[in-house]
């Protein structure tokens, strides 16, 4: 429902700052119950204030469209993480794994508990964790993002009885039926991240869509362990992961903080070397160079204020100071989801995401890790989700590997996509995902793509043409 720029706040004597203008699109920006779900984010994500969460600064409309600028987190998603190692055919050290999970569990206790000024409890849930939706920046720091579709009691948009918001792959069952929520769905979710990022594989595989529901809301046996996917976890671990992870939600944890504590705990008695946000900037850095990184650009556009206009109402004294530090020129440069890449043209809101280049290997691991091969395997996979094997990867699979002496090159391209209303995208049989579709290699060429929305009743095919090493970015209507 939205695009994210990169951009800078510009001020007097010198004062600049990098923020991220997340803008509602244009074609939703007269759709009332889109519009109402974005200022709804807005308001929301405005009251919390927490190191682990990203915080919203201002809100704002500019023709017809409303916007939010936010801080700006110069990093990567869980998910771009987790692909990143395995493309290296790495293993993310656990404790890494477990630092993150702990600092999005914190993050959630805040806000499961946040009041309002009366003391009211405001009954915050997220109800989309996933890899996706947490941050990881270059300095090791972890962000829970886009508060898109939080239940809470301040929000005008209610959910109505047979809409399903979430993505079902980390989706708990009560969620999948339309049951009432509380604190412990937030639990479920993140257990189903932290699956994934100690285990590197998805904790219901790669089923489709209605097989996936069937698994998640109706099924009653136990979920798969941790330890069956990736034998090397401590069996404490494994015991918090499975406990977060019943599908009964009276046997989960009774809150967010008993998760955090028992994370905490996890780390302090297991690893070898307590984690810190230094330690995980430093793997950052080994996956991803700071020379491979995206700079900003000194590209500019309009300047737009990042303040209300107030009319022919006088603005006080302190409004008018800060109006002041804040008149913008918020600088239209390459477009990004929270980072933009300095060789794409400036209109173009797209992903991160370079192509893979080889490196040497991390630093000192904090635990366990598969050191990369003598050759580096470059691989660009088609799926725009984690379409992984249910037993572990292995770094010596043969599959994974190319002949001895021999190197594989990728020279990919990208395709970002935007549709109205969402569609499925098929390459061939493989499932690209659900749009928007954002930096999804592809190797370069032209490509027939099918769209597919049940719902609509909508099934089409469109050509694509990749070129390498640039992204291809189409927005269609139907």
């Amino acid at each position: 429902m939205a695009e994210v720029w990169e951009a800078r706040l510009d001020g007097p004597v010198g004062f600049a700052k990098r923020v991220a203008v997340k803008r509602l699109m244009p074609s939703l920006s007269d759709d009332p119950q889109f519009v109402a779900l974005f200022l709804d984010e807005a308001r929301l994500m405005a009251s919390l204030t927490h190191p682990h969460i990203c915080q919203v600064l201002e809100l704002g409309e500019k023709d017809g469209c409303y916007w939010v600028a936010m801080e700006f987190l110069a990093g990567h998603t869980a998910y771009q993480l987790i692909r990143e190692t395995l493309k290296r055919g790495w293993r993310l050290p656990i404790e890494l794994g477990v630092l993150i999970a702990r600092d999005t569990a914190e993050a959630l206790a805040y806000a499961h508990a946040k009041t309002d000024e009366s003391g009211k409890s405001l009954g915050i849930i997220h109800r989309d964790v996933s890899p996706q939706n947490v941050m990881v920046t270059y300095e090791g720091v972890v962000k829970l993002v886009d508060f898109g579709i939080a239940k809470a009691a301040t929000r005008t948009v209610i959910t109505e009885t047979g809409q399903l918001r979430g993505k079902m792959a980390y989706m708990p069952p009560e969620q999948a039926r339309g049951d009432p929520l509380d604190g412990r769905a937030d639990q479920f979710s993140l257990g189903a991240t932290m699956f994934e990022l100690v285990t590197h594989t998805r904790l219901y595989g790669t089923l489709k869509e209605m097989d996936l529901f069937r698994e998640v809301a109706v099924k009653e046996d136990p979920l798969p362990r941790g330890r069956s996917r990736a034998p090397e976890l401590p069996e404490v671990l494994d015991e918090v992961l499975a406990r977060m992870l019943e599908r009964d939600r009276e046997k989960r944890y009774g809150t967010m903080i008993e998760v955090r504590d028992a994370l905490s705990a996890f780390l302090n008695d297991n690893s070898h070397s307590l984690p810190s946000t230094e330690s995980l900037a430093r793997y950052m850095a080994s996956c991803f160079p700071p020379e491979s990184r995206p700079a900003f650009t000194t590209q500019t556009g309009t300047p737009i204020s990042l303040s209300r206009p107030t009319a022919q109402k006088p603005v006080p004294r302190r409004r008018k100071a800060l109006v002041a530090g804040v008149i913008a020129a918020l600088v239209l440069v390459g477009a990004v989801w929270w980072g933009a890449s300095s060789r794409a043209p400036a209109a173009t809101p797209v992903a991160l995401a370079e192509p893979v280049r080889p490196v040497e290997p991390p630093p000192a691991p904090i635990g366990p890790v598969v050191p990369p091969p003598v050759e580096p395997v470059v691989e660009v996979e088609l799926d725009a989700g984690l379409d992984l094997d249910l037993a572990p990867l292995a770094a010596s699979d043969p599959k994974r590997r190319p002949a001895p002496g021999k190197r594989v090159v990728a020279k990919p391209g990208f395709l970002s996509l935007q549709t109205t209303p969402w569609t499925l995208v098929f390459l061939g049989k493989k499932n690209l995902g659900e749009t928007p579709l954002a930096n999804v290699a592809l190797p370069a060429g032209v490509h027939r793509l099918k769209l597919v929305n049940d719902e609509k009743k909508l099934s089409t095919t469109i050509e694509v043409e990749i070129k390498p090493g640039q992204t291809t970015t189409k927005r269609l209507s139907f």
